[in-house]
């Protein structure tokens, strides 16, 4: 825990990108394994979930250090955080000893999780007794799902790129679902992440990992620009900008698996999605939206919602809210990583593809979301005043020779949302 604590001290005392950077680094470089695999986890944006409630640490971190109530609220209301507070609060520890961030994590913190009240208590108390004072602030906010560092998923990935020698970009695919919620990091996945890339990246190829999402910029210049800044429509691919869940299919070693943006596998909530994908060849790997689909056409975000976040879904649900997979982009055809060719050309392959399988006519939950043509941005701009009718934010602008990207970049290309 020891090294964890200082890099998250360095990371969170500092402004400059550049000694974030170099801390990161140094800390990969050193660190067990099993540590910097959970270092990965949190720092890339995984959340902690909350393993002891917070009802609890007040009145235990008061009787610890004798405090009246009051002054633990007074004291709590001027350090403005509570893990900072508790940490700040209780007494020095008599039996002091030094355990890896992995040991505390799969030892002594997860197991407190659902424990009755009594036993937290007991085993709260004997933790605090062992653990050094430079560690408190991050076993606290370990322990009250509040650790929030400032640094960027863009800057582990860079990090990991540089201790490693793998491309930044394959790294960042290889990120993908490493933050997922629940996800229990160890050791074999963070050597997984660094081992060198002229291994073969089989691995991918034969699970359901998808691959980083190409990001689009807002556009909101006034069409009257667009000749000016954007060129001729015919050098872009112009789609509806629907107001859905981005999400990648991926079906691969005869299964499918349905991942959202948020790199979260969500195959359980859209069950119909997951089956679907099934009838794809091997190695497929579709990108698109996914929209409920009613009386043929999309229905507002609000019934999509209806489906998020249940545990188990009833023949009702499924039934009034049906969904789709609608598709815009083809990454992956027949095992083939198809991102760096052209727009345009994984288009036709799309339309190529779900033409031969022809999923709709199956009535299939997969369909090709329908290219917009125009041929001036004024006749376009006319074009998207139906936005609202057809259930859409506005339209989608896709540079005709763009590769597809990792994140927001600019550098293969651009993806616009108007």
């Amino acid at each position: 825990m020891k090294a964890f604590s200082a890099l998250y001290r360095e990371l969170d005392s500092s402004t400059s990108s550049l000694a974030k950077q170099a801390a990161l680094q140094s800390y990969f470089r050193i660190a067990p394994p099993a540590d910097a695999a959970w270092a990965v986890f949190f720092l890339a944006g995984g959340k902690p979930r909350q393993m002891v409630p917070n009802r609890l640490l007040k009145a235990l971190v008061q009787e610890v250090a004798a405090l009246p109530e009051w002054l633990f609220v007074e004291s709590y209301e001027a350090v403005g955080d509570l893990a900072e507070t508790i940490a700040l609060l209780l007494p020095e520890p008599v039996d002091m000893r030094e355990l890896s961030l992995a040991e505390w994590l799969f030892a002594h913190l997860l197991p407190l999780r659902g424990l009755p009240e009594e036993q937290l208590r007991a085993r709260l108390l004997a933790q605090w007794n062992t653990i050094a004072t430079a560690d408190r602030l991050v076993y606290f906010k370990l322990i009250t799902g509040s650790l929030r560092v400032g640094v960027s998923r863009h800057q582990v990935t860079q990090a990991l790129a540089a201790v490693s020698g793998v491309d930044a970009k394959r790294m960042a695919q290889r990120l993908m679902g490493y933050t997922q919620t629940g996800s229990q990091p160890a050791a074999a996945g963070f050597l997984a992440l660094i081992r060198p890339e002229d291994d073969p990246e089989q691995s991918l190829q034969l699970t359901g990992h998808p691959y980083p999402f190409f990001l689009a910029h807002p556009l909101n210049q006034p069409s009257a620009h667009f000749d000016e800044l954007l060129g001729s429509p015919a050098d872009w691919l112009v789609e509806w900008k629907w107001d859905g869940i981005r999400a990648q299919l991926v079906k691969r070693g005869g299964q499918s698996w349905i991942w959202s943006r948020g790199e979260e596998l969500v195959s359980e909530q859209f069950p119909e999605l997951a089956q679907a994908g099934l009838s794809l060849p091997d190695g497929t790997v579709l990108d698109g939206e996914i929209v409920v689909w009613r009386d043929g056409k999309v229905q507002p975000f609000n019934e999509l919602q209806k489906r998020l976040g249940r545990k188990t879904l009833g023949s009702r649900i499924l039934r009034e809210q049906p969904v789709v997979l609608l598709a815009y982009d083809l990454l992956e055809e027949e095992g083939e990583d198809l991102r760096r060719k052209p727009q345009y050309v994984r288009r036709e392959r799309l339309e190529a593809l779900l033409a031969k399988h022809a999923l709709e006519r199956l009535q299939l939950p997969l369909r090709l979301s329908p290219a917009i043509h125009g041929s001036t941005w004024q006749e376009l701009a006319i074009l998207r005043e139906a936005a609202r009718s057809q259930g859409t934010e506005g339209f989608m602008l896709k540079q005709r020779n763009a590769e597809y990207g990792v994140g927001r970049t600019k550098d293969v290309g651009r993806w616009w949302k108007w």
